[in-house]
């Protein structure tokens, strides 16, 4: 039986063949008036047989279905007609869009869960941050307090060494020291001493134990004398510097030599180290007019009319070497 033209109800025959829904296999005419189509559009479809084809009522639900021509055995005729396919290109811009918004969204999520996994580091790394800011504030703290310490212990230990060489000092109080007085292998060190009291008018009693010390280089080896007390010992030093006694006074072996004895007050080996740097810094570089040693303490005096100042330390030295004259 010959099927029916859904939009003209007439016969679809081999002349006049028609075209079937890919939606809802309802059947027309190919042609434009039947299809809509353009003589182009049914040029296409005639030529593609694999082209799908909608009705105008159902274009809009289900674009994509492979259309069929419709021919009809030979004894059915009509005029021919042609087809084409028409494409939904909104619901095609709609289904893209769609899909770049879904694959957006996936880009998105995924930036967005790798920007939250580089914040909580960042946190974290800001919180360490934080933690070794206290830590180094507190060590600062810690290391400020040791050093304050430390110079606090400093000052209490210089001021120990500085108590103990007073003390050794003290106890040289009634001690001189004699040089320049040649050795002899056959003298007595007492002998001298005691040429030495009778050259400078002093009694031989005062005096209580002396020896040699131990030579230094090729100078004449000191002799260490313990007097009675301090008194007697700043007379002798009184004496001494008032008669100048020389070495052919107080030893028998050296009566040809002119050489003048020193007697000065014993000394621990730093004030004796101070009296020498004190020597070389001030008298010899800056024209001080007298270094000496007196009573455990090493001086210094620029000039007659001026101050008297007490050293104690290579410090003090210094001090008075940057000193404005």
């Amino acid at each position: 039986m010959p099927k029916k033209c859904d939009q003209c109800e007439k016969n679809v025959t081999k002349n006049v063949p028609g075209v079937e829904c890919s939606k809802c296999e309802c059947v027309v005419h190919l042609n434009t008036k039947c299809t809509g189509l353009t003589s182009k559009q049914i040029t296409a479809l005639k030529a593609a047989p694999s082209l799908e084809w909608t009705c105008l009522q159902c274009q809009s639900d289900m674009p994509r279905k492979n259309s069929s021509i419709v021919v009809p055995s030979d004894d059915d005729d009509d005029d021919a007609v042609d087809a084409s396919v028409t494409i939904n290109s909104n619901k095609l811009l709609s289904n893209i869009s769609k899909e770049v918004e879904k694959a957006m969204k996936k880009e998105m999520r995924e930036l967005n869960d790798a920007l939250q996994f580089h914040s909580s580091k960042m946190d974290e790394v800001l919180q360490c941050v934080e933690i070794f800011k206290d830590t180094i504030k507190d060590l600062e703290r810690k290391n400020t307090a040791l050093t304050n310490k430390t110079t606090n212990l400093e000052t209490r230990v210089g001021a120990m060494e500085q108590r103990i060489q007073e003390l050794e000092q003290e106890k040289l109080g009634k001690f001189l020291e004699i040089a320049n007085v040649p050795t002899d292998t056959n003298e007595e060190a007492k002998n001298v001493v005691e040429n030495l009291a009778a050259t400078i008018k002093q009694p031989k009693d005062g005096i209580k134990i002396t020896r040699r010390l131990h030579a230094r280089k090729d100078l004449p080896a000191k002799i260490l004398v313990e007097l009675r007390d301090e008194v007697t010992q700043e007379k002798w030093l009184t004496e001494v510097k008032s008669l100048k006694p020389y070495v052919a006074d107080v030893h028998p072996a050296c009566k040809n030599i002119k050489d003048v004895v020193y007697v000065r007050e014993a000394m621990t080996q730093l004030n004796k180290q101070l009296l020498w740097n004190a020597k070389q810094e001030l008298k010899t570089k800056q024209n001080y007019k007298y270094v000496w040693f007196k009573k455990g303490y090493v001086k210094a005096k620029r000039d007659d009319n001026e101050k008297i100042y007490t050293i104690r330390s290579n410090e003090d030295i210094q001090a008075l070497t940057t000193k404005k004259k």
